[in-house]
Order: structure tokens, then C-alpha cells, then sequence
């Protein structure tokens, strides 16, 4: 089954093909970038028709196989990119160990690494990937003989977040919303002119649904004269965030690229007036833009910092990103950790999602079901929320039980890691059980 599973690891791998660190990791080892396109052009193509394969692998058992062969193949993929994170890390502690000349460090990592092969050891890093483009044209060549069609848009994207309130409620985090009400309406910076907080959290933490609330508080909006999201994600383009914040205040850029004109016209409107700026979903600070791409996350940020700096005393800037380098280099102060929600906190989220207005004592044997699908979400209220909702109307027990007992559980680690694009295929995957269920004639 071309299951949520499937495709969410698809999403994963080419999130992480995008990454900086990967991607200077890669360069350092004089590898051509044109590798890692590569791969992800072969990759794009076997997720352009997993959705037509997802229905006809039930008529035609050579797709079916041809599912297992592209879910294999995938996996393999996601292994040889932790083994280069691996080795990544690996070349970063013995580069900090021998500047500091310590031998802690070297202890530490040996005892992490002593079961671990030398992740390159046998065959180069080269050769491996060159592999894996070899076996995913093997794959992509059998398309066109099982008659699959593409249903998809040849380049996936991440969603793009606004702030726009939808129906998301804020469970367990009532005392550090208060508490960052509480900051942004005060002109205390800590030691700057415009004060920086980051709100910290894996995937699905909650970190955009809390930020949007602080952007929409109503005390917030009158304490502020300008207000602006932008909605950053993995690639951080200084030129396309700085016009992005020109058009949210009204600006026109009259679509010039130049870096200096734009700050200078950002500079000029910010001037003497309180401003809150939203960055959300900020993967990393490195500048994408052609010709700013060796700054550092520190450089990348005062080279956007820079103009902000006009506006007037008590303006603030919020940035949420899964990764706590980034609060470090903006030099935040508050950080905000997210953490995972209680298990009551949890519950209450998928009564409401799953129930709606509907009293949770009329579906007494959903009941138990309903707690074991939320145990195993692990606190993470996104994951929570997207469940709820695909049950809702839903009072059939073998359809929560379709979800309980779903292999998305079992293949892989825990939803953390894998928690937006689980999320993201959770309807198709359920749909396509059903479909299942049905044609063995277990369906009702």
C-alpha cells in the first residue's frame, strides 16, 4: 500500500536533500551539488505517481510489488542520509575537539560510535548515492510498462503558514501564552533596541497555532503600528523575506532584486514605528540567495536585522524553527521550549476535534479507543488535532481501529520524527485502508 508512511518519507528525504548542513557537508567532501539533484529528480518522479500506484496496486499485483521495491529503495535512502548526518557530526566533534585540544569530546563520541561502522568505510560516499540513482532509475523505468500516471506537482513543497486564525485551540500552554502577552506588550528589549523571542519545538509542537495567537491578540494589535508574518521554511532567502516584509506594510518593491535599494526602503518605513514581526517555521539562517550563500546563520541574521533596526524602541520580533541554533544566533532572549502535551491535555484536544459539539459519552466504546490513538500520538498536539478531525464523522468502531492499529505506528520510530509528514498523508492512507477493507468485503 502506498501508504501515508511512504509518502511522508518521500517528504522527509527531500526536506533533508534541501538542508544547508547537508549540503556544505557535501561540498567540503568536493562532491558536486548535481548529485543531490539528482537524486531528488529520480525521487520526484516515483512520488508523482504513488497516487495513481496507491489505487491500482489492488487490481494489479506487479504494482503492488513495484510498491514494495520504491518503499525499500526509499528507506535505503533515509539510511544512507543518517549515516552521512552521522558522519557529519562525527567530522564536526573531532573538529571542536582539536581546537579545543580536549579528549572528552573524542571520548564521548568514540563511546557514542564504538558499534557503528565507519559510515563511508567500504564504499565512498559518491558511489553510494551514485547507487541509489542507478537503483531509483530502475524503478522509474518500470512506470511506464505498469501504465502508472503522475497525479501530483512535479516539485513538493512545504505548506506555507499565515496568520490567519483557524479553529486551533491552545491546551496546556495558557501560562506561557500570558507570559509572552506579557513581553510583547512591554518596551524591556534585554540590552537592544528590538527584542527577539523565539518559540522552540519539534514538528507539530504547536509553535505556529501559538504564535498566531500572540500576532491576533487584540492588545497586541494596538500596541504595535505595523505588523508583519512571513512564513520562512527551509530555505532562507534574504532578498525574497525582505520584499515579502516591503509587501506586507504596503510598500511596493517595483520588483528590483538589489539587496542594498530594499533594505534602504525598508529602513525608511520602519522608521520611528513600533513594529512586530512574526518569522515563522525558520529551518536555518544561512542565505540562500545567490552570492550571500557563505554567510554564516549569524551573519544571514544582522544582514536581515539590519534595517529593523529603524524602528522605534519596544518594536519586537518572534521567530518559531524546530532548531534551537537558530534562537542562539538571533540571540533571542526569551526562548520558549515547547514541550509535549499532557495526556489530559491531549485527550481534551481530540474530544474536541473528534467530537465537536457532541457529547463524548454517547460513543462509550470510542471511548477507549480514541485514548490509545492519542497515547500514541505522544503528546505532539498536531498530530492529535489531524486525527480527531479525520474521525469525526466517523462512529464506526472498525474505523477507529483502521487508525489504532495502522502499520504508520510500527515501521518506523517514533511520530516525532516523522510528525509533519505522517500528518500530511494520514487521509490518504486511511481512505486507501478503507479501500482495502472493502474489497475483502470487511467493510460494513
Amino acid at each position: 500500500m502506498a501508504d501515508a508512511l511512504l509518502s511522508a518519507s518521500l517528504q522527509v528525504l527531500f526536506q533533508r536533500l534541501a538542508s544547508p548542513e547537508l549540503i556544505n557537508f557535501i561540498r567540503r567532501r568536493n562532491l558536486s551539488d548535481e548529485l543531490l539533484n539528482e537524486l531528488k529528480r529520480k525521487l520526484v518522479v516515483v512520488l508523482n505517481v504513488l497516487d495513481d500506484a496507491e489505487v491500482k496496486q489492488f487490481s494489479n499485483p506487479n504494482v503492488k510489488e513495484w510498491l514494495v521495491h520504491v518503499k525499500d529503495a526509499v528507506y535505503d535512502a533515509e539510511d544512507l542520509l543518517d549515516e552521512i548526518a552521522t558522519d557529519a557530526l562525527r567530522c564536526k566533534m573531532e573538529a571542536a575537539d582539536s581546537q579545543t585540544g580536549g579528549t572528552l569530546k573524542a571520548w564521548k563520541w568514540n563511546k557514542f560510535s564504538a558499534s557503528v561502522k565507519a559510515p563511508f568505510a567500504i564504499k565512498s560516499m559518491e558511489s553510494r548515492v551514485r547507487g541509489m540513482i542507478d537503483l531509483l532509475e530502475k524503478i522509474g523505468g518500470e512506470i511506464v510498462r505498469l501504465g502508472l500516471a503522475g497525479s501530483r506537482s512535479p516539485t513538493p513543497r512545504l505548506p506555507t503558514s499565515t496568520s490567519l486564525e483557524d479553529d486551533s485551540i491552545v491546551l496546556g500552554r495558557d501560562e506561557i501564552q500570558k507570559e509572552m502577552v506579557k513581553w510583547l506588550l512591554s518596551d524591556n528589549t534585554t540590552g537592544g533596541k528590538m527584542g527577539v523571542m523565539s518559540i522552540v519545538g519539534m514538528g507539530g509542537s504547536g509553535k505556529t497555532t501559538l504564535a498566531r495567537h500572540l500576532y491576533n491578540d487584540e492588545e497586541v494589535k494596538k500596541h504595535f503600528d505595523l505588523q508583519v508574518w512571513v512564513c520562512v521554511s527551509t530555505e532562507f532567502l534574504l532578498i525574497k523575506v525582505t520584499k515579502t516584509i516591503l509587501y506586507e506594510i504596503g510598500s511596493k518593491t517595483d520588483d528590483f532584486d538589489s539587496l542594498n535599494k530594499l533594505q534602504l526602503q525598508l529602513k525608511e518605513q520602519l522608521s520611528n514605528k513600533k513594529f512586530l514581526l512574526v518569522l515563522d517555521d525558520v529551518w536555518n539562517l544561512k542565505p540562500r540567495d545567490e552570492g550571500y550563500m557563505e554567510l554564516s546563520d549569524r551573519e544571514g541574521w544582522e544582514r536581515l536585522r539590519t534595517p529593523l533596526l529603524a524602528a522605534a524602541e519596544g518594536s519586537k520580533i518572534v521567530v518559531t524553527s524546530r532548531d534551537k541554533s537558530v534562537a542562539e544566533a538571533m540571540k533571542a532572549a526569551p526562548t520558549h521550549d515547547l514541550g509535549k502535551l499532557s495526556s489530559e491535555d491531549s485527550w481534551s484536544l481530540f474530544k474536541k476535534h473528534a467530537f465537536g459539539d457532541r457529547d463524548p459519552n454517547a460513543f462509550l466504546e470510542l471511548k477507549p479507543i480514541g485514548r490509545q490513538i492519542v497515547d500514541k500520538c505522544q503528546g505532539l498536539p498536531l498530530a492529535v488535532k489531524v486525527l480527531g478531525r479525520l474521525l469525526y464523522s466517523e462512529a464506526d468502531k472498525g474505523e477507529w481501529n483502521v487508525v489504532l492499529n495502522s502499520d504508520i505506528w510500527r515501521q518506523r520510530p517514533p511520530i516525532q520524527q516523522r510528525e509533519a509528514d505522517f500528518i500530511m498523508d494520514g487521509r490518504r492512507s486511511f481512505t486507501s485502508t478503507r479501500k482495502r477493507r472493502k474489497e475483502n468485503g470487511r467493510d460494513r
